[in-house]
């Protein structure tokens, strides 16, 4: 998720295991080790297109990761630890579960996370939440920012308030996900639409509007359902974009084109757009210009130039996006769907 998320996560595990040692100081300690992973960033400028996108929420998101660094960073402040009286399973367990909880809020994502790297490349993702989610990060800062004002107890109990709450939403996520999900593939099955394979994940900001994307041999299904909607379940509205495969099959052993089939599981969409050949991963969303806009006018999320040069990826940059629209949009689609 976003770094003020990782952060904000980071400093409520802390304070939760080390607050009787390190005091207030607990929540900067787990605020910093908790951005930690997301660092990998750095090393973009040594990296060419294609390995930035392996190399994202790869090693350093990895369960290996995890033990490694905990445990480095075990010893290198254990000395300081234990002149805060804190004992060494709780110091450890403390780390532990701080690296632990990023990548497991990651996985929460529809991104991926290469949990498995570098021995596996696979991305878990689930989809329960969007990258970011004020739902799920404001009452964790709100325990963070009373855990500051309040004494040490008062301060304490906000900030356990504050990860109970956004663990019981994150439960209402995998609940709501599994619903939409049900509802998405009896709506296919009632159309006689043959699916190969599909993902259902949140839409931005919340975890009421639910999209689902349905691979088949002729292209794509995009769908959308709101659980508090007013549409009946056995209508959902689905549109068709297609992979257009043909454009890419004389280079679909490129190295380029091999990463964006990996990264974006199959879901994407080829078009020649002003003569440029673009690729898009159709799993984070698209702006339309209008409510029945063709697919051939949408933007998408991730979208990439592809050149001759089998190892370069440049993003598009999106032009004429009328955000507020796509805000109003979000939010028409969750109260009427």
């Amino acid at each position: 998720m976003d770094s003020v998320t990782q952060a904000a996560l980071g400093a409520s595990i802390a304070h939760l295991f080390w607050h009787k040692n390190f005091g207030k100081k607990a929540f900067a300690f787990g605020a910093v080790i908790g951005t930690i992973p997301d660092l990998d960033i750095i090393i973009y400028p040594f990296l060419n297109g294609v390995q930035r996108l392996y190399w994202h929420r790869g090693e350093s998101h990895s369960i290996f990761f995890v033990f490694l660094a905990s445990f480095f960073l075990y010893k290198l402040f254990l000395k300081k630890a234990r002149k805060c009286n804190l004992s060494d399973f709780k110091f450890f367990t403390g780390l532990f579960l701080i690296f632990a909880t990023h990548v497991a809020i990651d996985i929460f994502t529809v991104y991926g996370t290469q949990i498995l790297s570098p021995f596996n490349r696979y991305g878990f993702a689930i989809g329960n939440l969007y990258i970011i989610d004020p739902m799920y990060t404001i009452p964790l800062l709100a325990g963070i920012f009373a855990g500051i004002a309040f004494n040490a107890k008062k301060g304490f109990k906000a900030n356990c308030a504050g990860i109970f709450i956004s663990s019981v939403y994150v439960l209402f996520s995998l609940s709501a996900l599994r619903y939409a999900d049900l509802t998405f593939k009896k709506n296919l099955e009632s159309k006689n639409i043959k699916v190969l394979n599909s993902i259902t994940s949140a839409t931005p900001m919340n975890t009421i509007l639910w999209r689902h994307i349905a691979r088949t041999d002729k292209g794509l299904f995009i769908g959308y359902f709101s659980i508090l909607g007013n549409n009946p379940k056995n209508k959902i509205r689905f549109d068709f974009i297609p992979r257009n495969e043909e454009l890419i099959k004389s280079i679909e052993n490129q190295n380029n084109i091999k990463a964006i089939n990996w990264f974006s599981k199959g879901f994407w969409t080829a078009e020649i757009k002003n003569g440029t050949l673009t690729m898009s991963d159709l799993r984070f969303g698209e702006f339309r210009p209008y409510d029945k806009a063709p697919s051939n006018e949408w933007e998408y999320i991730f979208t990439w130039e592809i050149t001759k040069n089998p190892n370069e990826l440049k993003t598009v940059t999106k032009k004429n996006i009328n955000y507020k629209k796509a805000v109003s949009d979000l939010f028409s689609k969750i109260k009427d769907l």
